[in-house]
């Protein structure tokens, strides 16, 4: 029985042209070697599994090639491309610096410089590694990688640069490598799948290709696992189930649910995926992630951005037209909440149920908001809310109502309008609500009229009975002395006030709510304020005279002169003064 070799050894780059996902480092790579530019020290950094040491080894063999095709690729035919084909060149040493890190390791390493290459031009050292070298073997290396003899070419690789001293990487020519993209590693892989005759799902290579997270020796490991465990036919259903992950088929199962507000099923299909195994916070996760490709499918130009196959891809899109951004940036936030308090949870189920259960009503709280106004409105008056209140199960595609009027605040009056005009739930329940779109647009034009109005008579008086109810439940004391004390006037979308302090001004500049308040409730968006510090309007605010240094003769005069009487009672009780006095 022929002996198995793993595909990250069989399917190892050749030359620059195989190498996955490393353009820019081998276009690099092959003008040195045309133009005879090359350094004497090279790091490559970057990731695992990227081709860092088959760049070095790809280097290195075409540097000694007796006769390489056009400067930039190696002839395989030369005794030197043979031996190290063979793997018994004498003039390619390589040196794993995690086991050989010490400072006699680069001893014997600076040793073996010295020596002549046998045969060929160049000598190249390859220390795969390197920032496990200790600082003395590093700078026992310095001098060597330095000034090196002419015929010597040192390739470090190493995944932590951070970890190498300033005056190495001052001496190497460092060449950052990328993640391979999601799509160059489906492209190598379907290569392979040709190679060795096996059929594989397109959706399958691209799970597999994204489990890997950018390393290509990580693809090919997961590649050969499930190739032995399921033979010359890999579909998505055995990715899934030899990698335990969650299957995707869930996550639009549950999106589909939520839509219908069917609290039901959601619960049904979570609990599926807790009986399969399955940790709820990963699934939380695996859902924000879910409603976040919905968000980009919703676009057409950022499509591209889903790294899925293309059947996939159109899923996501028929998908994401049944949705509203809004409620993927709501459910988006929620689910993210929820990841973050499942740390501290006792009971994670519970709190997973309760972020899908606010996700699946998300669009009924929308239209509550949207005819009932705000919430403390029903504090006020709860009869008349709980007569008026619209509870429509209705997804946000179904309700023809436009997403940018959630939140829209209008004054009071603007707000009993929409009340008194918003149609009733009839007697059948509610199912002919929104048959009549014309009365709503009449009743939300209606609101905006009214609004209008409400804008052309805004007076001091109105600007006076808000300032007053802010300053009245403000915490501060001394903000509210501040503005209790400053005399207001209102004029063309200007609040001119006069403070007695330059300390009072700098405090109603700082109370940016009430400013936003100021605006809402009066519908002057361009409201701004315009502060003066008059100190004649209070006189009471005298600003504090210097104190002026006083003997104690003229305290007494001044006491004196202030309170007549204090001379009387000094000669009444006999008092001696000071002679100083």
């Amino acid at each position: 029985m022929s002996q198995f070799v793993v595909s990250a050894r069989k399917y190892r780059p050749t030359s620059f042209d195989e190498v996955v996902g490393q353009d820019h480092i081998a276009r690099t790579l092959k003008n040195a070697l045309q133009t005879g530019h090359l350094a004497h020290a090279f790091l490559f950094t970057g990731p695992r599994g990227v081709g860092k040491t088959t760049c070095a080894r790809i280097l290195a063999k075409i540097i000694n090639c007796e006769q390489p095709i056009n400067k930039v690729e190696a002839c395989n035919q030369c005794s030197s491309c043979k031996a190290f084909n063979d793997n018994a060149s004498f003039n390619i040493l390589e040196l794993d610096a995690a086991s050989n890190n010490s400072v006699e390791n680069i001893r014997t390493l600076t040793e073996q410089v010295r020596f002549q290459p046998q045969h060929g031009k160049y000598k190249v050292f390859i220390i795969d590694e390197v920032h496990m070298l200790s600082t003395a073997a590093f700078n026992a290396f310095l001098k060597t990688l330095e000034e090196p003899p002419s015929y010597a070419i040192f390739i470090l690789a190493t995944t932590e640069k951070h970890k190498i001293i300033p005056t190495i990487l001052s001496r190497c020519q460092i060449f950052d490598f990328r993640r391979i993209q999601i799509a160059d590693a489906v492209v190598q892989l379907e290569k392979i799948c040709v190679s060795e005759g096996i059929q594989a799902e397109k959706e399958a290579l691209h799970t597999i290709a994204s489990k890997a997270d950018g390393a290509m020796r990580d693809a090919l490991t997961i590649f050969d696992k499930i190739a032995s465990s399921t033979g010359n036919v890999i579909t998505y259903k055995d990715v899934v189930a030899n990698l335990n992950l969650l299957d995707v088929e869930f996550y639009f199962t549950i999106t589909d649910a939520m839509l219908r507000e069917d609290v039901a099923e959601v619960f049904l299909t979570l609990d599926k995926i807790v009986r399969q195994g399955f940790d709820a916070d990963h699934f939380v996760v695996g859902l924000a992630d879910h409603f976040r490709d919905l968000l980009i499918a919703r676009m057409p130009a950022t499509t591209q951005i889903l790294e899925v196959s293309t059947e996939m891809k159109n899923r996501y899109i028929r998908q994401a037209e049944l949705t509203s951004s809004s409620f993927l940036l709501s459910g988006v936030q929620i689910l993210n909440q929820c990841d973050i308090d499942l740390v501290r949870a006792k009971n994670k189920r519970l709190q997973v149920e309760l972020a899908l259960a606010k996700v699946t009503f998300l669009s009924r709280k929308v239209e509550t908001n949207l005819f009932t106004g705000d919430s403390s409105e029903e504090k006020k008056n709860p009869e008349r809310t709980q007569t008026q209140r619209i509870e429509v199960k209705k997804t946000p595609i179904e309700s023809p109502v436009e997403q940018p009027l959630q939140g829209e605040r209008v004054n009071k009056s603007a707000s009993s309008v929409t009340e008194k005009e918003v149609p009733q739930r009839p007697a059948d329940g509610g199912k002919n609500l929104f048959t009549d779109l014309q009365a709503i647009r009449d009743s939300i034009r209606q609101a905006e009229v009214s609004k209008q109005a409400a804008r052309n008579e805004v007076n001091v008086e109105l600007v006076r009975q808000i300032w007053d109810e802010y300053a009245e439940f403000t915490p501060s004391k001394s903000v509210q002395t501040a503005l209790k004390l400053a005399i207001i006037e209102y004029e063309g979308r200007v609040v001119h006030c006069k403070v007695p302090t330059q300390v009072s001004k700098d405090m109603i500049l700082q109370e940016s709510p009430l400013l936003d308040r100021l605006r809402n409730e009066t519908g002057q968006d361009a409201l701004v304020f315009q502060i003066e510090v008059d100190k004649s309007l209070f006189p009471e605010f005298e600003e504090a005279k210097p104190v002026v240094a006083m003997t104690q003769k003229e305290r007494y005069l001044y006491m004196v002169e202030q309170r007549p009487e204090l001379a009387q009672l000094v000669q009444k009780l006999g008092l001696k003064l000071d002679k100083e006095i």
